[in-house]
């Protein structure tokens, strides 16, 4: 069984055949309600009249009785109400306005005999015939209204103050159709198009519910419906196509607005500089040439007896220079005056920025691949004499055999100081971490940080990208 709770309290109405036997007394009883099924649409609605369902405090408390549901139109008012055999009755007394007096002329004439009945709605049980009964509902008012009814069934869903009256019913043969109020059907319409699907799903998904439009609207829906739902209903034209949407610069999106997001920059990936962290030797203040002293040739040294029957043969070291001259490397843009005046973020502080970062990738390209030529300083790979080692004739995968022979190359040099270490780039990085033994265990753990941080040969390892990965022997 389903179990339906409103969540937002609504006037319903009901129409029933006026039963007045004392029409001519200032006072007479009627029959207001009963339990006869009505049409809901998509259901049947039921008006329990058992003791606990039924809440007449409100009728018993000198409510008013109404022409046609408008609470500015009293004719009288109610002035006791009970239930008796499965039926609503009440004694009301007539008013003394002009009003209430043709009413009651009317009435007494047999000219007006119907009566509709405002109430809400507390809870709803789905009971065994698919009928939604109404277990907990308050009677609120009772009008008199000229539109004719079937005696057995109550037609009408709504009061048109508070919410919207079900689809057309067929009337007796008095009246052939009962209409919508167009204005307030209008209004529902309206306020459907404007309902968002994501704020719905936002608001169920974080366990707050629906709020404002959305809210209303899936209150309303459920109760056309007569049955609540664990989500959210999505009214019919919910799924329209809309005329404006933000994709479209003519149909809206021009007034979409764009957050530049400056503080947010995003910089271009360039290559690790490696060289200064290297410990390469820095040299500031320079302004002329620079020439080095340095020592090529060593002095000899002699054993020789103590009786002086030897003699020590004069030996004569060399002393060279390693020279260096300004080698000058720029940077040259231009940005227009308009440019420096709109510009976000400013326009001069991103070019100084990365004219900084692509001199000094510059710089450490320089140092590390130099060519010697077109302007520019002569770089490690380039400088003659200082050993290689050949995997094949024109380059061969590394192997942990290959790095060993690099050591080697330069220790037999004597070059091998403490703090010597290899640089290469990603993708030799990248094999040279994928090396296996004989039991496929790797040599380089990659496990234990990146082969950066590792060291070979009580080496350590720095990896950069301006090191090249075209070269080949020859």
């Amino acid at each position: 069984m389903t179990t339906v709770t409103q969540t937002k309290a609504k006037v319903h109405k009901r129409f029933i055949e006026l039963d007045a036997t004392e029409q001519k007394k200032d006072t007479f009883q009627l029959s207001f309600s009963s339990e006869n099924p009505v049409e809901r649409g998509l259901y049947k609605e039921v008006l329990s009249h058992a003791p606990e369902a039924a809440n007449l405090k409100r009728l018993n408390d000198s409510a008013p009785l109404l022409w046609g549901h408008d609470p500015k139109l009293q004719i009288g008012v109610i002035e006791r109400a009970w239930i008796e055999n499965g039926k609503g009755r009440a004694i009301v007394r007539w008013g003394n306005s002009a009003l209430a007096k043709e009413k009651r002329a009317d009435v007494e004439a047999g000219i007006i005999r119907n009566v509709s009945i405002g109430y809400s709605i507390e809870e709803m049980d789905e009971n065994e015939k698919e009928e939604m009964v109404a277990t907990r509902w308050t009677g609120l008012e009772i009008s008199l209204v000229s539109v004719a009814s079937d005696p057995h069934v109550g037609i009408g869903r709504s009061h048109p103050t508070y919410s919207t009256p079900k689809e057309e019913k067929q009337m007796s043969t008095y009246v052939s159709d009962y209409m919508k109020p167009q204005v307030e059907e209008a209004d529902f319409e309206y306020e459907c198009r404007s309902f968002f699907i994501v704020d719905a799903a936002k608001g169920i998904a974080s366990g707050r519910g629906l709020s404002g439009r959305e809210l209303e609207i899936n209150q309303e829906l459920e109760n056309r419906s007569g049955k609540r739902t664990q989500g959210f209903y999505v009214p019919s034209n919910g799924w329209s196509k809309r005329a404006y949407v933000a994709g479209t610069a003519s149909a809206g999106g021009n007034l979409v607005a764009t957050d530049l997001l400056a503080d947010n920059f995003i910089e271009a990936l360039r290559n690790r500089t490696v060289v200064g962290e290297l410990g390469a030797t820095m040299l500031p203040g320079l302004v002329g040439d620079v020439a080095i002293p340095k020592r090529t040739g060593d002095n000899t040294v002699t054993w020789f007896g103590a009786d002086n029957s030897d003699a020590i043969s004069e030996s004569t070291g060399t002393i060279g220079q390693v020279t260096m001259s300004p080698k000058t490397v720029g940077a040259y843009t231009k940005f227009s005056h308009l440019m420096r005046l709109q510009s976000t973020p400013e326009i001069e502080q991103v070019i100084r920025s990365g004219f900084v970062s692509i001199l000094a990738n510059a710089i450490d390209e320089a140092a590390l691949n130099g060519s010697g030529s077109s302007s520019q300083p002569t770089g490690i790979l380039n400088t003659s004499g200082i050993g290689s080692v050949a995997g094949g004739t024109n380059g061969l995968a590394p192997t942990l055999d290959h790095v060993i022979d690099l050591k080697k190359a330069v220790s037999i040099d004597n070059a091998d100081t403490a703090n010597a270490a290899y640089v290469t780039n990603a993708k030799v990085e990248a094999v040279l971490s994928k090396l296996k033994d004989g039991n496929s265990a790797y040599h380089l753990s990659p496990y234990a940080g990146e082969i950066g941080k590792q060291q070979i040969a009580s080496r350590r390892f720095e990896v950069s990208n301006a090191i090249p990965s075209n070269l080949s022997k020859g």
